[in-house]
């Protein structure tokens, strides 16, 4: 991403239909040349500011860049124990990043929220995982769910084990954010609004709105392939957009076969 881009970004986020600007997706904005400048231009939005990291390029200057411009650190992990980790973070060196996490949770503590996320792939060593992240001062811990984007994955098996690990442990359910910061009414309302605009309003697509590096506009966060983009930061609003994105989400060709809806109905969003 360009800073032009993020500074064509910045100048339309408003508090009135944006909770929290976050730096993520599929990538690492670490290793970006210009990272340090992108949170410099992030620090001066009107609404709280994450990025999204899996910790492995935490040199100084990037937790630095992390300390000094933004208000959270949203660090996925996946497990302690090696093999679970190995299967959901492949490529990734185990050893370097429990080092930077490490490093991270002593630089900034208070600003970290962990997102345990691999499903049920970290399941059997997740207590092991959160008595260590705890033990190094992460305290705000989320456990994600796995998306259903294939519609082949046992979705209420899934739920119902995940939902059992998130009371045992004291944990929260990630999707929860989302209601959370817009208020349980108002939240409620923008459903009953979307499904009345569209019978097929999918819950989980209009968690996030995601803008891909060029400037496109994603119609739903999930899509990896940018097939269904709905327009470009070069000639249109953020607030037309998610207006125009209510009449599709769920009916794009990215949703064909996705049954992500499936697990936030089988999993209560306000746990």
């Amino acid at each position: 991403m360009t800073l032009d881009v993020m500074e064509s970004v910045i100048s339309q986020v408003d508090p009135s239909f944006v909770w929290e600007l976050d730096l993520a997706r599929r990538g690492e904005p670490t290793i970006h040349p210009q990272f340090d400048d992108l949170l410099k231009i992030m620090s001066k939005a009107p609404v709280p500011t994450a990025v999204v990291t899996t910790g492995v390029t935490l040199n100084q200057r990037n937790v630095d860049a992390l300390v000094n411009n933004i208000d959270l650190i949203r660090l996925s992990v996946s497990s302690i124990n090696e093999n679970a980790f190995r299967k959901v973070h492949i490529g990734l060196d185990y050893k370097k990043i429990w080092k930077n996490i490490a490093v991270l949770a002593e630089a900034a503590p208070e600003k970290v929220i962990v997102h345990l996320t691999g499903g049920p792939a970290i399941y059997e060593s997740m207590p092991d995982t959160v008595n260590h992240l705890r033990s190094i001062g992460l305290v705000k811990l989320n456990v994600f769910p796995l998306w259903n984007r294939g519609g082949s994955i046992e979705a209420r098996q899934d739920a119902q084990e995940r939902s059992r690990l998130i009371k045992l442990l004291k944990l929260n359910a990630s999707e929860s954010e989302y209601a959370k910061h817009t208020g349980r009414l108002q939240y409620f309302l923008h459903l009953v609004k979307g499904w009345i605009v569209n019978k097929q309003f999918c819950i989980v697509g209009d968690s996030s709105l995601s803008i891909g590096y060029r400037g496109e506009i994603l119609g739903c966060f999930q899509d990896f392939g940018h097939v269904s983009n709905i327009g470009s930061m070069s000639g249109m609003k953020l607030k037309d957009a998610i207006k125009i994105r209510t009449e599709l989400l769920g009916c794009m060709k990215v949703c064909v076969g996705c049954n992500s809806k499936e697990v936030v109905f089988k999993r209560p969003i306000f746990l």
